[in-house]
């Protein structure tokens, strides 16, 4: 058997198979009687095998026609599945969305947003990637993945930023750091205590670390943790200092389980938003997205 196997005579095949009837097949697919005998006679001389066997003016399968069978069925359940998707996908533009998101955006903007997704795309495969490290446009522009929440990167001619919010970092301590009772701190003030940063992307930190080099700080670094919810618990249970986006820790400010420290003349400055692609518009699903993240970002205030 060396050409391929035409999928209606496999369709003809599999229905005469479960009818024993020429006429009843011919009926069922709405073709000739003379269509049906003609690919069954085709499909045999494909295979090299006789597949139909009459007994008692009805059709059975011969032996070849039995081993045939299964793999007809598997063949023809798959096409109506390839079918299935590609219908899918002219309706919703994609099957997946692919998502890199910086840690800071995770848990208070991420979370609300992919329930909200998945509630209308539930057919949709979602993969998240926490991009703390690197450069993650160079995914984008790989095809690795279709849209990055992130901090606004270094302009690309092909890639669009599309801004979601602006925020200032704050210093912050827990109630009983010796800090916190402070109307006004100095550089060497915020030299003396550990300091643990939100690891972010390398584009982020060295913003950071531009903007500590120009006003004098020297914080003391002692490690940097991918983890929002952890940052945020040592800071509250341990003498450690963290800078953090105000709106990431705006409840915790509220109800004083960390306190701001005084701000400095100017602070540190982020804008987030999601990149995409310019080789492509953004799909139904991917717009569908940005809507609930700017939604999401409306509920934050």
């Amino acid at each position: 058997m060396s050409e391929s196997l035409d999928s209606r005579q496999l369709e003809a095949f599999v229905a005469l198979a479960k009818n024993g009837s020429y006429t009843e097949t011919a009926k069922q697919l709405y073709v000739t009687h003379s269509a049906i005998s003609h690919s069954m006679r085709t499909l045999e001389n494909q295979t090299g095998c006789r597949l139909l066997s009459k007994v008692r003016k009805k059709i059975v399968l011969t032996e070849a026609g039995e081993t045939l069978l299964p793999h007809a069925r598997r063949v023809l359940e798959e096409m109506r599945l390839g079918r299935v998707a590609l219908r899918e996908l002219n309706k919703w533009g994609s099957r997946h969305l692919r998502l890199v998101v910086e840690p800071a955006l995770c848990a208070v903007v991420l979370a609300p947003v992919l329930l909200k997704f998945y509630q209308e795309f539930p057919q949709f495969f979602i993969q998240l990637e926490v991009h703390g490290y690197g450069d993650p446009v160079s995914l984008l522009e790989n095809n690795r993945v279709d849209l990055l929440l992130v901090e606004k990167p270094q302009t690309g001619d092909q890639i669009e930023f599309l801004p979601l919010l602006a925020d200032r970092f704050v210093f912050v301590v827990n109630s009983a750091h010796p800090l916190a009772s402070q109307t006004s701190v100095s550089r060497a003030d915020l030299a003396k205590p550990p300091c643990l940063l939100l690891r972010g992307s390398s584009h982020g930190r060295k913003r950071l670390d531009d903007f500590l080099c120009q006003r004098g700080l020297a914080l003391n670094i002692i490690g940097e943790i991918e983890c929002l919810d952890t940052v945020k618990e040592m800071v509250k249970k341990s003498p450690v200092m963290s800078i953090l986006p105000g709106w990431v820790v705006s409840e915790e400010l509220k109800n004083r389980a960390l306190i701001a420290l005084p701000p400095l003349r100017k602070p540190f400055e982020q804008t987030w938003g999601i990149v995409h692609s310019k080789a492509r518009p953004l799909n139904h699903a991917e717009s569908t997205f940005l809507k609930f993240c700017r939604q999401r970002v409306a509920e934050l205030g």
